[in-house]
């Protein structure tokens, strides 16, 4: 009998742990079921007002969008998409230092994320922080990326360095992530010729004319391109070169008034240039002369320009020295050597360059001859 009813209390504690099993279980899904409810609300109030920022910073009113995006982070706070929002809006108003505070602790649970080291980059870029904008750059650059053009977003924001650094006169490291640059797709003509323009920006004529070459071969009617190569080699006392591409130019855009003046000038260089190679005596004996005398009067017509003062005392030396040396290279039987026609060009270029000086711009002839002096100075050395 005894056996039965503890059998019987047995049961019931069973039964009773059951049902308060059961109530228990009820008892969560019912409030996990409310929670739930609770966040698809506050994600959707979030979602509302985030919408409503983004149409506020669309229409200039970036005080308005702070207040939205405030209320769609309180409603989604692990939402990065709308912190980041949030933050553009306050650099958008020029909360400058708040959006940096926003961004370095976002920053703090992900560091190599590209969005928000390109937004302190920009940030720290307009409060002059030069060093922490390129640390951040960089950071972005060889960060995480997300999305399904990567290596445009990576090559943009490469250009932005480049830009940034040309700006704050950073040639070297201008440098260093252009020859980067040169090698990441896309591998076109507009391309090339983009990366170019930044070398010449930084003053690497070289790797500027190996880009526009580079364009050119991609597409042999880049106007552009073939300009572009041809003032480079022309900038690079190539002249040979120049005249090619400047003609190809004209080809395809004959209309280009500056382009055939470069031209003409470029081809003055050529024919009038005494020191070019394979050229026998005689004949750099008939180049010299002109060009000899072309300075000469040249400085002549400065002479009676200028007041009497030291300026006039330092041109009359010249032309003392020019008639001096003027009737060695007039020999017919004894053209001049290479080290008096060396010495004749020394003399030309400080007749041009004199001129120049007190008596204004060369014209086209007399330029040509101050740019084949330029060319051949370590020779008259």
């Amino acid at each position: 009998m005894e056996q039965e009813e503890a059998s019987h209390a047995q049961n019931r504690e069973v039964f009773l742990l059951v049902i308060l099993a059961l109530v228990a279980v009820g008892v969560f899904l019912f409030t996990k079921r409310m929670a739930d409810d609770e966040q698809q609300l506050e994600n959707r109030l979030a979602a509302i007002w985030f919408e409503r920022g983004q149409q506020q910073i669309a229409s200039g009113e970036a005080e308005a969008a702070i207040r939205s995006f405030r209320r769609s982070t309180a409603d989604a706070r692990e939402n990065r998409k709308y912190s980041l929002a949030l933050a553009d809006a306050l650099a958008a108003a020029n909360h400058d230092a708040e959006a940096q505070q926003l961004l370095l602790r976002q920053r703090e649970s992900d560091p190599e994320n590209a969005e928000i080291n390109t937004r302190l980059a920009r940030l720290a870029s307009r409060a002059g922080e030069d060093a922490d904008a390129v640390h951040y750059y960089q950071n972005a650059l060889y960060g995480r990326w997300t999305g399904t053009q990567v290596d445009e977003q990576r090559r943009r924001l490469r250009i932005e360095l480049i830009r940034f650094l040309l700006a704050h006169g950073q040639q070297t490291r201008a440098i260093s992530e252009l020859l980067i640059l040169e090698t990441e797709p896309p591998d076109s003509a507009s391309s090339h010729v983009e990366t170019a323009k930044f070398f010449l920006q930084a003053g690497d004529l070289q790797h500027a004319l190996k880009n526009y070459l580079e364009a050119v071969r991609l597409d042999s009617r880049n106007v552009e391109a073939l300009t572009e190569v041809g003032e480079t080699s022309f900038l690079l006392g190539e002249y040979a070169n120049a005249e090619h591409y400047l003609k190809m130019a004209l080809e395809v855009e004959p209309k280009s008034e500056n382009t055939r003046q470069l031209l003409l000038l470029t081809q003055m260089v050529l024919a009038q240039d005494p020191l070019a190679p394979h050229l026998t005596s005689k004949e750099r004996q008939n180049r010299l002369v002109p060009d000899f005398e072309r300075a000469l009067q040249r400085l002549d017509r400065c002479l009676s320009q200028v007041p009497n003062n030291s300026t006039l005392a330092e041109l009359q030396f010249l032309k003392t020295d020019a008639l001096s040396l003027q009737p060695k290279l007039n020999q017919p039987r004894h053209p001049p050597d290479a080290d008096l026609v060396r010495s004749a060009m020394g003399l030309i270029s400080k007749m041009e360059t004199a001129a120049s000086a007190s008596c204004g711009q060369p014209s086209p002839p007399d330029e040509a001859l101050v740019l084949i002096s330029r060319k051949h100075k370590g020779a008259q050395q």
